[in-house]
């Protein structure tokens, strides 16, 4: 009986396993991680103070400079996910639950704040990927206690998704995987609509936080 060669068997098998890999990675349902690298309830603070004109500023948070620093390992998929299926689609669902104004400005009792960019970035000894987007979401923002200098708002109902392509994906998968502990950060641009809030600081508490993992194959 004639044998196949062996690189003939490769090139069936190959193929029929990416088949298969694709078969039951499409029955794979969305995954959902709460909470990831510790961004509910994180505080996104200002770098500097609104400026006037545009009344707008840069605010951040990163597991690198929290007290004390919240580094994270790398994640292992289930033992339940085959054929080394991997998701292909990330994509991070949070809000904003509530800010504090502090400073010497005068502190309106509703003003709105205009999120202008937004960059997700984790990090390892490997190297970073970053999801960038333009999200142009528009909140109003409540007083709800005023003391000395600071005064808290509560935010209306607000969800923002930020989400990555196939390739984006793929490096945050390598990333949080792969090369060790990792670090997260999130920076976003803002602006507010009250000139009167100039020379304040502005800073966010982030709502419950989840990321879901998708298109597997």
């Amino acid at each position: 009986m004639n044998k196949l060669p062996l690189y003939g068997l490769l090139g069936l098998t190959l193929p029929l396993l990416a088949g298969c890999g694709s078969l039951v990675g499409a029955l794979v349902p969305p995954q959902t991680i709460t909470n990831p690298a510790g961004l509910t309830g994180a505080v996104l603070a200002p770098s500097g103070v609104l400026q006037a004109e545009s009344v707008g500023a840069s605010i951040s948070y990163s597991t690198r400079t929290t007290t004390p620093p919240s580094s994270f390992d790398d994640f292992t998929f289930p033992d339940n996910i085959p054929f080394g299926i991997r998701p292909h689609g990330v994509a991070f669902n949070t809000g904003l639950a509530s800010a504090t104004v502090t400073g010497t400005c005068a502190m309106p009792d509703t003003f709105k704040v205009t999120l202008k960019s937004l960059n997700v970035s984790v990090t390892d000894a490997a190297g970073t990927a970053t999801i960038a987007q333009t999200p142009g979401l528009s909140v109003t923002l409540s007083k709800s206690s005023q003391g000395l200098g600071a005064a808290s708002y509560t935010v209306a109902d607000n969800t923002l998704m930020i989400s990555a392509d196939a390739a984006t994906s793929d490096a945050i998968i390598r990333v949080l995987t792969s090369g060790g502990r990792n670090d997260a950060s999130l920076t976003a641009a803002i602006s507010a609509d009250q000139d009167a809030l100039a020379g304040c600081r502005l800073s966010f508490t982030l709502g419950n936080t989840t990321a879901t993992l998708s298109n597997f194959s």
